[in-house]
């Protein structure tokens, strides 16, 4: 070390530098001692390998960081602030709805799917977390449909929005494909294209996104629009499910034993995923009252399953109860809700799952990001078991999240 360290490379010299700084305040002897340091570490021997590269690019930009380093910082800063921005108005809404299943915990977390599920004036479908989260914002808002639109498409309708309504914020994942030394971008469908090993040579940045939202009791289509607002209200015929429910996707895949680990369904009044063993176990359908319940349990412990380190490599927790076990209770909770709604049904919180909902609540108001990191599992992992049951399958466009992707935004934010 005493042959590259500039600061201990001779006495005479080191008791010079220590009065000069003795003169500087604390912030300047830090600049001082960084840009002494990254000085000294560019000077190191080609002996130290990938260590002695990295610096000497810093020494070239006089001490700065690389370009690659400082667009991952802008990245990361820029998608902080954006969550922080949104994520109060999305945890204040689940906060509401916890609160309803406080008071009668045995109400579905969807309250109603005859209108069927989020979508904007064109048609188009929301997806992920936006789904759950448009759903209940229209229980708790108290909109007729879950019909929802920009400020611009409003506009375009020739509609006012209402004065004194407020926007919800509608967000998602804009990917960005870039090589590592070039620099040059290149479309994601391009990268899917792409050989493995060659996709290794760039980088896939999440950028998230947001636009706001506006219900359509927000804006004056029934005034200006009466036949329009009124077929767009009416509910469609609801199935009744008194008798119980047949699901098709999941019952085939439960013929075909088809999901990702073995599925095991004894007499019996446990269900469980197990990770060490990586299998389900789930009572019959016949023993539970209605086929929703069946169905509600079978894709909580579905969910747990993508959690394995294989897959989604979740944390499942220590023990029984800890801050991990609590947080995947709560994926669990969300993605069961969110898969049953795109399958056609209504799930409810399990019996053992109810005794979180204080733990979750008091997670939310300590933190309202909180959820944010919440609903990125619930969509990674909704999409995981909609891909294998093949239902609302979509190609991969940018506001999808791929594996790629999401490692790159988790070392982003760690």
């Amino acid at each position: 070390k005493a042959n590259w360290c500039p600061i201990r490379s001779s006495r005479g010299g080191r008791m010079a530098r220590q009065k000069k700084i003795g003169k500087l305040s604390p912030v300047w002897i830090l600049r001082i001692s960084v840009r002494r340091m990254i000085t000294g570490l560019s000077a190191m021997p080609a002996t130290c390998g990938g260590t002695a590269r990295r610096t000497a690019r810093r020494s070239v930009s006089g001490g700065k960081l690389p370009l690659r380093r400082k667009n991952n910082l802008k990245t990361r800063a820029m998608n902080k602030n954006l969550i922080e921005k949104i994520a109060p108005q999305l945890t204040e809404l689940m906060i509401k709805k916890m609160e309803t299943l406080t008071e009668e915990w045995r109400k579905p977390w969807i309250a109603d799917l005859a209108h069927g599920l989020p979508r904007n004036l064109r048609g188009t479908p929301y997806r992920g977390g936006n789904i759950l989260m448009l759903l209940f914002l229209s229980e708790i808002a108290g909109y007729r449909t879950p019909l929802f639109m920009t400020f611009k498409q409003a506009k375009e309708e020739g509609l006012n929005i209402l004065k004194g309504s407020g926007s919800f914020p509608v967000f998602f994942w804009k990917l960005y494909v870039r090589h590592k030394e070039t620099r040059k971008r290149i479309e994601l469908a391009e990268y899917y294209r792409l050989p493995q090993e060659q996709r290794q040579q760039y980088d896939v940045l999440p950028v998230i996104r947001y636009y706001p939202v506006f219900n359509i009791d927000q804006t004056d289509m029934q005034e200006r629009q009466p036949e329009r607002y009124s077929a767009l209200t009416t509910p469609v015929e609801q199935k009744d499910y008194s008798d119980g429910l047949t699901c098709e996707p999941l019952d085939r895949m439960l013929a075909e034993q088809s999901w990702l680990c073995p599925i095991l369904l004894r007499s019996g009044n446990r269900a469980f995923y197990s990770p060490t063993l990586d299998r389900i176990v789930c009572p019959e359908k016949r023993q539970f009252p209605e086929g929703a319940a069946f169905y509600t349990t079978l894709l909580h412990e579905v969910t747990h399953s993508t959690g394995h380190p294989k897959r989604l490599n979740r944390s499942f927790g220590a023990c029984y109860g800890d801050a991990d076990y609590i947080r995947e209770e709560l994926v669990a909770e969300l993605t069961s809700a969110l898969c049953g709604a795109m399958l056609g049904f209504a799930t409810t919180p399990r019996e053992e799952s109810a005794a979180y909902i204080k733990d979750w609540l008091a997670e939310f108001r300590k933190e309202p990001t909180y959820l944010f990191d919440i609903l990125t599992d619930v969509n990674r992992a909704a999409r995981m078991i909609s891909g294998r049951l093949d239902i609302g399958r979509e190609t991969e466009t940018s506001e999808a999240l791929p594996a790629e992707a999401a490692w790159t935004l988790i070392k982003l934010f760690v």
